[in-house]
């Protein structure tokens, strides 16, 4: 075998090469591209692929489902617990009971305490944490100094803090709101030190009754208290980064965030700010050690390829990476904390100085990955109940109870994958019935236009091609189409009619999955409302005044021109870039939108426009409202052109023959305009439609990719479904009914607008 190596090696050619994406988040691919290089320099047969990109998970997924994993992978929000059951995944327990790369201390031991728990599973240990994420609360060291105000340990202490520091006109806690991770935060620290590791497994294992235990509740009720007396106003709408930027500006005094806080602030932070680090407080009869840390760690898995040489040599490279050396490396490229003890202070920078003495003094931590990883009803009612809870419409009690029956529903469903409970039963028999009846209702429309008879053909022309020319023209353009289309379409077709959460094998579900959506659970009904609300409110706006601005024009109003390309430069950017751009004008604090209202108040002295200064916009309450100018400044633009090309095609003798009868202008408009470009009007109401059913990527980006069922569309609840709760069948389900809805909907707006036109 060492003959081989080194003949393979004398060749150039490696005896293994390793496959390892990255998942590339705030602290890039340098460190890992580094660690690979020298590796290949310690191991001379083993060549070692790393790359990655902020969606290398989809890759990952889909390799997975195509039976070709890579050797091993750092990539959140996989279903490693479905991949360890499927013996797909190496149990790296072994390994870890075994020497560290230096050969002086058993591998295990050279992690921080608690790190490795994250993906304890069944007795095994199949993740290996590398980057250290801490939460925490960061602080102002000058003004803590400048008041006297001392740092709190305990909860009493910290809501006495919070009251001086209100009282001395500041926000105790800058908190962003639509990242409710970050106000959960508070609930996991209250109630991991209240309840202890125990605890902390039964709620995340679904252990009955878990969630109503009564710390939970006393835990939901620092987190509303937190949210009602010490939080900036209009939190609500917060951004992760402004309200980081909030406390940056010495308006807050504290904040909370975790140990990337300084890595994503870099460039931000002033030169004379001197920030502080706090672990979260404790209680004074809390169960966990008072030292407990509330951590998160960049995992990487290996998985199980069948090939022990492979296997072996990714384990190898693992051990290299969380070497003392490459982690003090690491710690020194990136200033981030790693779960690997031993780094000394030093590698750190000045700021990071808190954070690691914090993590090196822990003597226990607990993880949130299986927070992100719940069964699909409690996740959802965790996101949904923590929102309503931090906003004051659910109480502590009632948030356990929600949460409770969330559980039990999904440990009912997991019992019973087919069970279905009826309680839309008219709903869904009247959204099928009116579907069923559109189609017939078209369907009908096309006989009766058949029974009229063919069209005539045009006196002139090249007649009908024969089907071999037709072929050679259209056939491959047809092929391509079949291959990338409509063979993808067909096979999510049928995937409607499976349980598959992409990973495992899949089984029959028949018409579960629509049974479900459609009669049992109230998503799809919110997000339908939502759809709804996104094709008739900004039609009812857009259209009258996309007409209004292109007869003008038309008209040759002054600055047309002008006008023409203002309103349609908006198009250019295109939807994602424009809504990047929105989320910045709604911030509450420095947001464009909320600094003009206020300011046009102060110049006119009016109190309503002065009461924007800090107007949670992207708060579940006013998306919706936020959303329509939005709408309206991305499709009037668009519209416009459709409308004033169609408008320049009409004849101008017939305006001068309405004119010489003494028709006014609006009834030029009425008689003449509106008849005529009737059919461009049906095609842009057509894609108004289109875009609210298909609405997605305005309500995924202002809710920071993880919106509440109250705000969610079609759109962000087949992504969530897909990707979060990883129900692939179901997901599959919720696109035929959201095709179904658009394809009908188009084709029921065309046939109207055809029918007055033809009135007309």
């Amino acid at each position: 075998m060492l003959g081989l190596v080194a003949a393979l090696c004398a060749r150039g050619t490696p005896a293994v090469e390793l496959d390892i994406p990255v998942f590339e988040g705030g602290y890039g691919l340098g460190f890992y591209q580094d660690t690979a290089r020298e590796f290949e320099r310690e191991q001379p047969g083993v060549r070692v692929h790393i790359y990655g990109s902020p969606r290398v998970q989809d890759q990952v997924r889909v390799r997975i489902i195509d039976g070709n994993p890579p050797d091993a992978a750092s990539v959140p929000y996989i279903l490693w617990t479905t991949l360890v059951k499927g013996g797909k995944m190496v149990d790296l327990r072994p390994a870890l009971d075994g020497r560290n790369w230096e050969g002086d201390a058993r591998w295990a031991d050279t992690f921080n305490p608690g790190s490795l728990d994250s993906w304890r599973i069944e007795g095994g240990v199949y993740g290996l944490p590398m980057v250290y994420s801490c939460w925490s609360l960061f602080y102002n060291r000058g003004l803590f100094r400048e008041h006297g105000w001392k740092e709190p340990r305990t909860w009493d202490e910290f809501f006495g803090l919070c009251a001086r520091i209100r009282a001395a006109g500041l926000a105790p806690v800058s908190l962003p709101g639509t990242r409710w991770l970050y106000g959960d935060a508070f609930l996991r620290a209250a109630y991991h030190n209240l309840a202890g590791p125990e605890g902390w497994e039964a709620i995340n294992t679904l252990t009955p009754e878990a969630w109503k235990d009564p710390r939970l509740v006393r835990a939901a009720a620092v987190l509303g208290r937190v949210t009602r007396d010490c939080v900036q106003p209009g939190w609500e709408g917060e951004t992760a980064q402004g309200a980081e930027l909030f406390f940056l500006q010495g308006r807050a005094a504290m904040t909370v965030s975790g140990s990337w806080f300084f890595s994503e602030m870099q460039g931000k932070i002033p030169s004379d700010f001197d920030v502080g680090t706090l672990n979260f407080p404790v209680f004074a009869d809390g169960a966990a050690d008072p030292t407990t840390i509330q951590g998160g760690s960049d995992c990487f898995f290996v998985f199980r390829t069948g090939n022990r040489a492979r296997e072996k040599a990714t384990v190898d490279f693992l051990r290299f990476m969380t070497s003392r050396s490459r982690a003090e490396a690491m710690v020194r490229m990136t200033d981030a904390p790693v779960a690997v003890r031993g780094v000394p202070r030093s590698a750190y920078s000045a700021r990071m100085q808190d954070t690691a003495d914090l993590i090196a003094g822990s003597r226990a931590s607990f993880n949130m990955p299986q927070t992100m990883m719940l069964p699909p009803t409690i996740r959802q009612a965790r996101v949904d109940d923590t929102r309503a809870l931090m906003a004051g419409r659910l109480s502590p009690e009632a948030f356990a109870r929600d949460l409770e029956a969330a559980a039990a529903e999904d440990r009912s469903r997991l019992a019973e994958p087919d069970r279905v409970s009826y309680r839309h039963p008219a709903a869904g028999t009247a959204l099928i019935l009116v579907v069923a009846g559109a189609a017939a209702w078209l369907a009908a429309g096309r006989l009766l236009a058949r029974r009229k008879g063919p069209h005539p053909a045009p006196a002139e022309g090249f007649g009908p091609l024969r089907l071999p020319m037709a072929a050679g023209f259209v056939g491959p353009a047809l092929a391509l189409y079949g291959v990338f289309l409509v063979a993808p379409a067909v096979t999510a077709f049928l995937w409607a009619f499976s349980h598959w959460d992409g990973i495992g094998q899949r089984s029959w579900a028949g018409l579960t999955n629509f049974k479900s959506l459609l009669f049992d659970g109230d998503q799809m009904w919110t997000a339908l409302g939502n759809n709804l609300f996104l094709m008739v409110v900004p039609a009812l706006i857009v259209v009258p005044l996309a007409l209004l601005f292109a007869l003008l024009i038309h008209r040759g109003v002054w600055g047309a021109s002008a006008f023409r390309m203002i309103l349609l430069f908006p198009n250019l950017l295109g939807g994602i870039a424009a809504t990047l751009i929105w989320l910045n004008a709604y911030q509450p604090h420095g947001g464009l939108v909320n600094a003009g209202l206020s300011g046009l108040g102060n110049a006119l002295g009016s109190d309503w426009l002065r009461s924007f200064a800090d107007y949670p916009w992207l708060s579940e309450e006013h998306l919706y409202a936020a959303l329509i100018p939005i709408y309206i400044w991305m499709a009037c633009g668009f519209n416009l052109i459709l409308y004033l090309a169609a408008m320049e095609g009409i004849d101008p003798q017939l305006y001068e023959a309405a004119e010489i009868d003494g028709a006014p202008p609006w009834m030029q408009f009425l008689k003449i305009t509106l008849p005529l470009i009737r059919g461009v009007v049906a095609i842009s109401v057509v894609f108004l439609v289109i875009a609210g059913l298909n609405a997605f990527e305005m309500v995924w980006l202002l809710t920071s990719q993880d919106p509440s069922a109250k705000v969610s569309t079609l759109g962000t609840l087949l992504v969530t479904t897909m990707f979060k709760d990883f129900d692939i069948g179901r997901a599959a389900a919720l696109a035929v009914i959201l095709f179904s809805l658009v394809l009908l909907g188009s084709a029921a707006v065309l046939r109207v607008f055809r029918e007055e036109s033809v009135e007309t």
